[in-house]
């Protein structure tokens, strides 16, 4: 019996660059949904010391971005499902 570590190495490779790219794809949905500095009294942006909760706004694109970063995440989550249970395909 001949085992083929080629592809056991290529594999764990490929399955590597996956879960690290589906944990930075969260990442950045997760950085921007938190993009929006808190301003304080005077509309002036506080040093991150200083902050306390989050006053500034989202903005439109950034919400879009995250919800794509997310969606990518499910739609890689649901394609290693899928790859997985033989019954699927």
């Amino acid at each position: 019996m001949d085992i083929d570590f080629t592809a056991i190495g290529t594999v764990a490779g490929v399955g590597f660059v996956a879960a690290v790219g589906v944990v930075l794809l969260y990442t950045l949905g997760l950085r921007l949904l938190g993009t929006g500095q808190p301003a304080d009294a005077a509309g002036e942006k506080t040093q991150y010391s200083e902050e306390t909760q989050r006053s500034g706004t989202t903005p439109l694109g950034a919400y879009l971005g995250a919800g794509v970063c997310f969606a990518l995440c499910i739609a890689a989550v649901l394609y290693g499902i899928w790859m997985t249970i033989p019954q699927f395909h």
